[in-house]
């Protein structure tokens, strides 16, 4: 049986919601191509702290800080994420199309940022083993707490909240933490309230 509400459908925004959409995604995937092309963004992060026990979050942070083209990568990312959640749209809505849409974002482009991660060097002490080799579920595991700062911030700057204002029960927190899998919340807010301020557009 054909459910499909045609009214329904123009009301959510219908064909130009989705063109919108579309195109949001192939100037995403554009942006990644750009970084990935240019081989002067090969081992951005020429040092890290020799720490066996350094978190995933301070060797993140150290590595976006320590690297202006990495900060410029994740603000058009932002910008371009930030599109799919609307105009005016409430902290209710967007931890909404998180719950809905984050695991679909991050499945679409956690290829890309593991592709990003690897050729800047960015955390590598967490998923580069001693012998050179990549161990790829830790790389994974890296694209995916930065892929959480991505959305965390576009949907800041969608709400048109402060960073500095984000608490870890938002909803927009519970969203993050929920929609994403082993990602804990208190983990991203403590990124993102450090480097934030230099990824808003």
């Amino acid at each position: 049986m054909n459910t499909f509400d045609f009214k329904n459908y123009l009301a959510a925004g219908g064909v130009n919601q989705q063109l919108t959409e579309a195109q949001i995604h192939g100037e995403i995937e554009k942006i990644f191509e750009e970084f990935l092309n240019d081989p002067s963004n090969k081992n951005l992060i020429k040092e890290e702290r020799e720490q066996i026990d350094e978190a995933i979050g301070g060797l993140i942070v150290g590595g976006i800080l320590s690297a202006p083209k990495l900060i410029a990568l994740l603000g058009k990312l932002i910008k371009k994420i930030q599109g799919l959640f609307g105009k005016e749209a409430s902290e209710e809505g967007i931890a909404t199309k998180i719950e809905k849409a984050g695991e679909n974002l991050e499945k679409k482009y956690i290829k890309f940022l593991m592709k990003a991660i690897q050729m800047t060097g960015i955390a590598k002490q967490v998923w580069k083993k001693e012998d050179g080799s990549v161990d790829k579920e830790k790389l994974h595991d890296t694209a995916e707490v930065i892929f959480a700062v991505i959305l965390t911030v576009a949907a800041v700057a969608a709400g048109g909240t402060a960073i500095s204002a984000l608490k870890s029960g938002s909803g927009i927190m519970a969203a993050i933490e929920g929609g994403l899998t082993g990602i804990k919340s208190s983990e991203i807010l403590a990124i993102v309230q450090k480097i934030g301020p230099k990824l808003a557009v």
